[in-house]
């Protein structure tokens, strides 16, 4: 097994594709810590992570606050002596609600204050407190979760529908530019910094979105919800999303396999590079 012993942190693992990195990273060897926002479906994983034969160590909470992330790291350490695996997977699409009472303008700050606090600060915050243990040991590999959305303009029309946003991908565009800032800083003490960037992957969260654009968007009335999703990876809305080669969707397993490679050594001259796992919908 390619991660035999090998410690792993991953945020947000209660579900999609958090869930699968997990589970990824166990089938392979790793003794796994998921953080997730519910105490529910942070149980739920790790009690899958130990039928795997794996260790695991459930900390819920709210990964956005400096003190959730201390804690993770701490209690990381005092459970297992180290950490050699930080996949900061925490994130978030574009609001569907307005906050109550807020003008124009404060729905507008409302909005980019939490794209920034789910795609940004959250792993830097994590990046930033598991740094000077990695340093130390000389040792390790992270990972950081942006999307396509941080490497191509938004189309107006996924704005409208609330598929994507303007301050979503600047977050995850702005992620990506700190993964190249950290690999810098971090390749002399031999740790690995790099991004992966799903595609169009059938979450929880996609498939709530599907059913949102079927029941709102007159063009796509009466559509089934995931023949709609389908349609993404074939093509059939140039307008909005440009055609993936593979002409399939990206699973949550995708992701997780691809995290593999980058956290095992077969990839240890791998740095400072953003991974687009997205069948070839982005070509840079």
């Amino acid at each position: 097994m390619k991660l035999e012993g090998k410690i792993a942190i991953v945020t947000a693992a209660g579900r999609g594709i958090g869930k699968a990195i997990a589970l990824c990273l166990a089938e392979e060897g790793a003794d796994v810590v998921a953080n997730s926002f519910h105490e529910e479906t942070t149980a739920k994983v790790t009690d899958e992570i130990k039928a795997l034969g794996r260790r695991a160590l459930a900390i819920p909470g709210d990964i956005t606050k400096a003190d959730m992330v201390l804690q993770v790291v701490e209690d990381t350490i005092n459970e297992f002596g180290r950490v050699d695996i930080v996949v900061n997977n925490v994130g978030s699409r574009p609001m569907t609600s307005k906050p109550p009472g807020s003008s124009p303008l404060g729905r507008i700050e409302a909005n980019w204050d939490a794209m920034y606090e789910q795609n940004l600060k959250a792993t830097v915050l994590m990046c930033e407190a598991v740094a000077p243990h990695l340093m130390e040991n000389k040792s390790g590999k992270i990972i950081n979760i942006s999307s396509i959305g941080g490497r191509a303009v938004v189309s107006e029309k996924l704005s409208i529908y609330g598929v994507a946003s303007p301050p979503y991908s600047a977050m995850k565009a702005g992620l990506i530019n700190y993964t190249w800032f950290l690999a810098e800083r971090l390749g002399p003490y031999n740790i690995n910094v790099n991004c992966v960037c799903p595609g169009i992957v059938n979450t929880d969260t996609w498939q709530a979105t599907s059913k949102r654009v079927v029941e709102n968007v007159p063009e796509f009335k009466e559509q089934d919800p995931r023949e709609w999703f389908v349609g993404i990876a074939h093509g059939k809305y140039p307008d909005m999303f440009l055609p993936t080669p593979m002409r399939r969707e990206q699973t949550v397993e995708d992701i997780g396999r691809a995290i593999v490679f980058l956290v095992s050594d077969d990839s240890r001259n791998i740095t400072g590079q953003a991974l687009n796992v997205d069948g070839g919908m982005i070509k840079s």
